[in-house]
This record gives C-alpha cells, structure tokens and sequence, in this order.
C-alpha cells in the first residue's frame, strides 16, 4: 500500500473563529466546506483543505505566527486584477501594494490575527 504524504492542509491559528471566517470568506469569495465551534475548513483545490483553528478550547493569541498564506495566480496581470477588486473592500488590509520581483509581480493583506497573505503568479 502506498500512502501519500504530499501537503494537503494548511492551518492557521486564528483568535476570533467567526471574525477570520467572515474574512475568510470575503478573501476567498467562498463559503467553508466544514465548520465547527473551533475550527473551519475550505476547499483549497483537489484533496487540499485550508483551515482556521483556535488552537484549543480558548483562543490562544500568544501562538507565534511565521508563515505566509500563499494565493497563486496563472499572471502578473492577474496579481493586479486580484489587487484591484481587493482594494474595494474596506476590510482587506493591504501591507504592501504590487511590486515586481525576481519571480514576478506580487503583493501582501494582512489577516485580522496579523496573517500574511502573498498573492503572485504561479511558480
């Protein structure tokens, strides 16, 4: 029997359940796929779930945060696209506006827990 062990979940702790699902929601323009009192999931393509956790029956707002959330996109164009329609919303808050890099354009949000979230093209 083979098992696969290739990276199909990515969680982040969040300190307010329902505020990161609301988001959430917004970011991904999308419903969860499960909820529960401490934790939410949503599709992030194939077997791949992204998912919010409190961390534990009371939200712990000391757990160090040193990932980024990663949104890949097929462009550069539509990095921008994505930065436009984002710009909208009064409740995304943009940390970086789109620069270009060695891999190509990108820019950063930042999630209510201080979650960075990198939007780029795709490698």
């Amino acid at each position: 029997m083979t098992i696969s062990t290739k990276p199909n979940l990515q969680l982040i702790y969040v300190s307010d359940l329902e505020r990161s699902t609301a988001f959430y929601e917004t970011l991904f323009d999308t419903k969860p796929v499960f909820t529960s009192p401490r934790y939410v999931a949503f599709d992030a393509g194939g077997e791949a779930l992204f998912s919010l956790w409190t961390g534990g029956v009371v939200p712990d707002v000391a757990v160090p945060r040193f990932s980024e959330v990663g949104i890949m996109l097929s462009s550069n164009d539509e990095v921008d696209s994505l930065y436009e329609k984002w710009q909208q919303i009064p409740d995304i808050n943009i940390v970086q506006e789109p620069t270009t890099e060695i891999f190509g354009r990108f820019f950063l949000v930042q999630d209510p827990d201080g979650h960075i979230i990198r939007v780029c093209p795709l490698d």
